[in-house]
């Protein structure tokens, strides 16, 4: 059997697991034998399969490995592909960044990304990971320092056995804090923490991206406040300012830096004010519930903490310039 029909199995697999995990149906994918009526330039960019869904007959066009189209590309083949299907087509992909599932939400395009979203209007399905999966968890959000454990985990070269002292050690918190960290950890069933002997030890089985993606629903915006100087001092680069170098952003006219909420206290101390607005600001200062330095690099803080201090942000060029950020993360 040829790699890619061995990978392409697998995706099939998955897909079928995960329609039948979330949906109380059995499914059962099977290529579509009519797929050469169709123009050929849409079988050298699919795989099409049949299956029943809630009584539909469906059609799944799975997009090839290695080709990369725009959703409204995308939108163009699936308006032509549904002239001869009469039914629901859905276009399936393994995975999808944030902006194009939006795109195709916009262009009214059905798809299933398995493990992340499914959008189905003419079911009225559009189920996203973090609410379908039923979580054992006390907790609606991750302590800084837990959040901060996360980030360290997905900057950190290797994921493997993290324990409360060793962290405790590179992030300058208490080990009472960090052992607080892993029962989160548990309660949100992230990972998982296994004791040995005296010592207490976090894994998470998955890559990086799948830490990423099962954290996220418990992260937030590190920002406790905004304040603004009259005068130039330099932090850690953040906000707009830390976007605009990895995007085509323009850098925005009042640079914004990032300090700890101890390291603001250190700085009123020493006599440093703090302006009543914006009027005349130099600077402006997000006051972070954890360290911005400690991940930060060249400068800059750590492209998750800049995710989630923008991602409420409408703007549809930050929001594009966020996604861009984070799909060059390797």
């Amino acid at each position: 059997m040829l790699l890619t029909e061995v990978f392409l199995n697998r995706e099939i697999e998955e897909l079928e697991t995960y329609l039948q995990e979330v949906l109380p149906v059995r499914v059962k994918i099977r290529p579509w034998k009519k797929e050469r009526e169709l123009p050929l330039f849409l079988g050298d960019s699919y795989h099409f399969y049949e299956m029943s869904l809630f009584d539909h007959s469906c059609l799944l066009m799975v997009i090839k490995e290695n080709i990369e189209v725009t959703p409204a590309v995308i939108q163009k083949h699936w308006q032509l592909v549904q002239k001869k299907w009469k039914d629901l087509c859905i276009y399936s992909q393994s995975a999808i960044s944030a902006h194009n599932r939006k795109r195709l939400i916009e262009h009214r395009v059905p798809f299933i990304v398995p493990r992340n979203q499914m959008y189905l209007p003419d079911l009225g399905l559009d189920l996203r990971e973090h609410f379908r999966k039923p979580l054992s968890h006390s907790i609606k959000s991750f302590s800084p320092a837990t959040q901060a454990v996360v980030i360290y985990a997905l900057l950190h070269k290797s994921m493997e056995r993290l324990t409360p002292s060793e962290l405790a050690k590179e992030l300058g918190y208490t080990l009472m804090t960090m052992s607080r960290a892993f029962d989160e950890f548990q309660a949100a069933n992230l990972g998982e923490v296994i004791k040995k002997g005296k010592e207490r030890w976090w894994y998470f089985k998955g890559n990086k991206l799948e830490l990423w993606e099962q954290a996220k629903p418990f992260m937030k915006s590190p920002i406790k406040y905004r304040i603004w100087l009259g005068q130039k001092k330099t932090f850690a680069l953040a906000g707009l300012s830390a976007l605009s170098h990895s995007s085509m952003l323009n850098t925005p006219s009042v640079p914004v830096f990032a300090v700890s909420f101890d390291q603001w206290k250190s700085l009123k101390k020493s006599g440093i004010k703090q302006l009543p607005s914006s009027d005349g600001a130099l600077i402006e200062l997000e006051i972070w519930s954890y360290d911005p330095n400690l991940f930060m690099k060249d400068g800059i803080i750590d492209p998750f903490s800049l995710y989630l201090c923008l991602k409420e942000n409408k703007d549809e060029r930050i929001e594009t310039a966020l996604e861009e950020m984070m799909e060059k993360i390797e």
